[in-house]
Parts: structure tokens; C-alpha cells; sequence
């Protein structure tokens, strides 16, 4: 959920207008008591004030420093840094500031509002929301701590408390148009496109001539209306395997407000003499009960397989049922549960649409916050391999620890790795233990609209275990990016590339191994 859309009390123009003030540091303690040198106290709090009035907050909050190096008992100041090192996304501080403030001027409704709010954007929800009902309880008619102590419910995922919170506000102040544009952004998370089609309506109502509504209104419709999205994808590797798919996907708006989307592809593939074909058709849509708390998703379909040896070699058919059903949710604040089976073909290269080989996996994956920008996330599945020369099976499991530095870079550290129960000769990579290290980071340009990059980079080591308790390790790295262009809401093209040489279940060979893929991909609305 983006909190940026949302904050309350912060100007658009404020987020992200600061750098690192190189020698800027507070004094917090008490002042000596000493004359100092240079303009008066008084003079340089009105050229802060003037130049907080004008705008210009890189200038404030130096000359707000200034003040309070020389007076740390000065409120408005401390408030003010306070205020732009929240802005600033310096939570920590700003937090201390906010409190020392609430010692200077400790009856104050703004002071209380302000720690409120860091403490929200660090995710410390429920103190925030406990701040929040302290000003309430005086002063029931208080909209920013009113507003604020929804958006912090909705920001930890009760979105049920989120929305009766707002709806009760609505109820005694419905000209308030911010607000019924909060409550359609928590419908959309919560998956309900007509309740936030609604809200959005009557925040238009209150404000005709609010751009920003009708902008969140037709990505709202984006949900409701039905699109196209056509694929062409194609991968080769050092293994010689080659395979082209094409895919047409269409979505509609279900009766459960949901969507449903149909999709079929086709892939083709070779490798040497060997050919093989795999056909899909598929129907998918989810459900969101308890207003959004949690997911399912189901999904049905069927492959059809065709493969041969040579081209005037018999042709060999399968077909396989696809179905898949999963469960997510946010059970807390900061952890968030999935868990999910699944059937489906094994098709990536043609000895495998030969082999006729179908996958039956169980999986679960769990994602912890621990700080605002640093999160831990992991998960495992079992997976029951059948056809081909016999039944086989595989453990896998995964865990990865990311650091957010900006919104738009990231970079992580994981283990991911898998096992099997015993070799296999049906074309696909089935050591006894596989174990990959990696580090990575990860790269997100442009906005909602126009052009955009995405981009991530690997690189570690990983290891070999073939049954006969021989070992290799070599080095690993993967990257691929994608250029992407929006012109509006619901309309998409992209172009996407990548390498890689980390081994994959679909790998032939144990030695050295290289794959390389590109796509290009579209989306409209229809």
C-alpha cells in the first residue's frame, strides 16, 4: 500500500525536497546560557518563519538549526524541525523532536498530531492510533487526528476498523472531499472496486475540479473495465533448448468484484531433432472476504502436450489438468501468511513436453517488516514430480532479507535451494542438493504514467551436490530490466530482457549453464 498518496498534513511540494544538510546537527540539550555571537535570537527565528512561510524549507530548517543551537527551549522551532525531518523521512529524529516539543508546549493538539504521524510512517501503528483517540477523546470534531488514526489502521491492514473509522467521520462531515478519497483508496486495497468507484463519486460531488479524484477514479476503472494483454516471449539456452510462447491474455470484471481473467498460450520448442508443443488454456479470479484481510485465488485449466524424438518420429500426446488455489493475508501489522497448492504441466523445454512429466506442489511463504525499510521474507514448497521414468519428488526453500534505501532501490541478501528425492534422465536438473547465495538489488524508475525502467541484478555462488556426493561451485549472476511505457491508465507496453547462469529444475546439464530470455508485452483496455 503506498503511504506516499495519503499523508495528511504534508504538502506535496514538501515530500522529497530535502538532501542531507551536510553540518546540520541539533543540540538538544539544554543551552549554556551564554551570549553568542551574530544576529539576535529573534532575528534569525523571523527569517526562518519568512522563509517557511515562502516555501523554501531547505533554508527554514537551517535557520530553524540555527535556533536551536542557540536556544533549544525555542517551540517553534523545535516543531518545525520536528515537521521537516518527518518530511525528510528521518523518523527517529523528528520523533525525538516531536517529544521534546510535547514536554515544551505538552497541551498541544498539533505537537500530539505530528509525533502521531511519524510514529505512523514508521509503522508504530498502534501508538500513533492510541495518540490519535487522546486528542479525540477532548475533541471528537479533530479531522487531521481523526483522518489520520484511519489512515494508520489501514496502513497495518485492518481495513475493516479502517473503513468504519472513516465512515463514521463521513457521517458528521460528508463535504469532507480528502476524505472520501482516503476511504476510496481503502476500498481498493481492500479489493472492492464499487465501494471506492462510490467514495470517489461523492468526493467529486463535494470538489468537481478535483484532478487528483479523477485521475484515482480511472484507475479505479481500470478494474471494472475489460482488457487485452498479448505476449511474445522467447528463451534459449547453453543446453541448446530453444522455445517461443505466445500467450493472449483477457480480463473482465467478475459478479464478486473481482477479476476474471481467461488466458491461452502456446508454446513451441526444440531441442536438436527433438520438438515438442505445449497448448494452454486457463481461467483464474480471486475472492477478497473480510474486506480485503485476505485473498484466494483459484485458477483451472488444462495443457495439451505434443512431443517427438525426430520429425518423422511418432508423436507422443498428454494431457494435463491445471488447478490452483492460494491463501494470503495479513495476520498482523507486520507479518503477512500465504499458503497454496497447485497442478500443473512441466513444459518449459521439449524433453520435458515429451516425458509428459506434471508437477504437484504444496507451498507456504510468510514476510515479516522488522524496520520501516528492512523486511524478511521466506518461504518453502514440496513438489511431487509424475511421469516420465517414474515419480520423483523435490523440497525447496527460500529466504531473503531486504533493505529498502529509497523507493525506488532496493538491495538484498538471500538463500534460496532445492533437493530431490532421487536423479532423474527426463531433461530436467535433479541433484541431490542445490544451495544458492546471492546478494542483489533491485531498480524502479518513472511513475504510474509515462516512461518507466525495471531493472534487477544478482550475484553469489552456488553449489552443486550430484548423488554421488561429488561437489561443484561456481560463480552466479543474473540481471534482466524491462522498459516500460504507460500513457494511460490500464494501457501498458513493455520490453523486457534478461541472463542468467543460475541453475534452474529445467537445466539439462550440471556444467556451466547460461540462459537468456526477451519478451515484449502489452496491455489495453478494451
Amino acid at each position: 500500500m503506498t503511504k506516499s498518496r495519503l499523508r495528511f498534513g504534508c504538502k506535496g511540494a514538501c515530500r522529497g525536497a530535502f538532501v542531507v544538510l551536510a553540518g546540520a546537527a541539533l543540540a538538544l540539550g539544554p543551552t549554556t546560557g551564554r551570549a553568542q555571537a551574530g544576529p539576535p535570537l529573534a532575528q534569525i527565528l523571523e527569517a526562518a518563519d519568512e522563509a517557511w512561510r515562502a516555501g523554501k524549507h531547505e533554508e527554514a530548517f537551517s535557520r530553524y538549526a540555527d535556533v536551536l543551537r542557540r536556544d533549544s527551549t525555542s517551540a517553534r522551532a523545535v516543531f518545525r524541525v520536528a515537521t521537516m525531518l518527518a518530511w525528510r523521512n528521518e523518523l527517529s529524529r523528528s520523533e525525538s523532536m516531536f517529544r521534546l516539543y510535547l514536554r515544551l508546549a505538552p497541551g498541544d493538539d498539533d505537537g500530539r498530531i505530528g509525533l502521531a504521524r511519524t510514529l505512523a510512517w514508521g509503522g508504530h501503528y498502534d501508538q500513533s492510533v492510541a495518540l490519535c483517540d487522546s486528542v479525540l477523546a477532548a475533541n471528537p470534531r479533530q479531522r487531521d487526528a481523526a483522518l489520520l488514526a484511519a489512515q494508520a489502521r489501514a496502513w497495518s491492514g485492518n481495513l475493516r476498523v479502517a473503513i468504519d473509522r472513516y465512515q463514521r467521520w463521513l457521517s458528521a462531515q460528508p463535504q469532507d472531499a480528502d476524505a472520501w478519497m482516503a476511504l476510496a483508496q481503502t476500498w481498493q486495497w481492500a479489493n472492492r472496486t464499487d465501494e471506492a468507484r462510490g467514495a470517489l463519486d461523492r468526493a467529486l460531488a463535494v470538489d468537481p475540479g478535483n484532478a487528483k479524484a479523477r485521475t484515482l477514479l480511472e484507475w479505479v476503472n481500470v478494474a471494472l473495465t475489460p482488457s487485452f494483454e498479448p505476449t511474445l516471449s522467447s528463451s534459449d539456452d547453453s543446453d541448446d533448448n530453444r522455445s517461443t510462447t505466445y500467450q493472449v491474455r483477457t480480463g473482465w470484471r467478475a459478479p464478486w468484484q473481482a477479476r476474471l481473467v481467461a488466458d491461452g498460450s502456446y508454446r513451441v520448442a526444440d531441442l536438436g531433432a527433438r520438438h515438442g508443443t505445449a497448448a494452454s488454456l486457463r481461467a483464474s479470479s480471486s475472492f477478497a472476504p473480510l474486506n480485503g484481510q485476505w485473498t484466494v485465488r483459484g485458477e483451472l485449466g488444462a495443457t495439451r502436450l505434443e512431443g517427438s524424438d525426430a520429425p518423422a518420429s511418432p508423436v507422443v500426446t498428454h494431457l494435463e489438468p491445471l488447478a490452483a488455489v492460494r491463501v494470503s493475508g495479513r495476520v498482523a501489522s507486520r507479518l503477512s501468511l500465504g499458503v497454496g497448492a497447485s497442478r500443473a504441466a512441466f513444459d518449459e523445454t521439449a524433453p520435458l513436453i515429451q516425458s509428459g512429466i506434471a508437477t504437484t506442489s504444496v507451498d507456504a511463504d510468510g514476510d515479516v517488516t522488522i524496520t520501516r525499510r528492512l523486511a524478511l521474507g521466506g518461504g518453502g514448497n514440496w513438489t511431487r514430480l509424475s511421469g516420465g521414468s517414474g515419480p520423483n519428488s523435490r523440497i525447496a526453500g527460500s529466504g531473503t532479507l531486504r533493505w529498502t534505501a529509497l523507493p525506488f532501490v532496493s538491495f538484498a541478501a538471500g538463500v534460496r535451494g532445492f533437493a530431490y528425492e532421487h536423479s532423474a534422465f527426463d531433461g530436467y536438473f535433479a541433484p541431490k542438493r542445490y544451495l544458492l547465495s546471492e546478494a542483489s538489488s533491485r531498480l524502479r524508475l518513472g511513475g504510474d504514467l509515462g516512461w518507466g525502467l525495471e531493472s534487477e541484478l544478482g550475484l553469489g555462488n552456488q553449489t552443486i551436490t550430484a548423488f554421488g556426493d561429488s561437489h561443484v561451485s561456481r560463480f552466479a549472476q543474473r540481471a534482466n530490466a524491462s522498459l516500460l511505457y504507460r500513457p494511460a491508465p490500464g494501457v501498458e507496453w513493455a520490453l523486457s530482457g534478461g541472463f542468467a547462469n543460475v541453475a534452474s529444475p529445467a537445466t539439462i546439464s550440471s556444467a556451466d549453464y547460461r540462459f537468456y530470455t526477451v519478451a515484449i508485452k502489452g496491455r489495453v483496455r478494451l
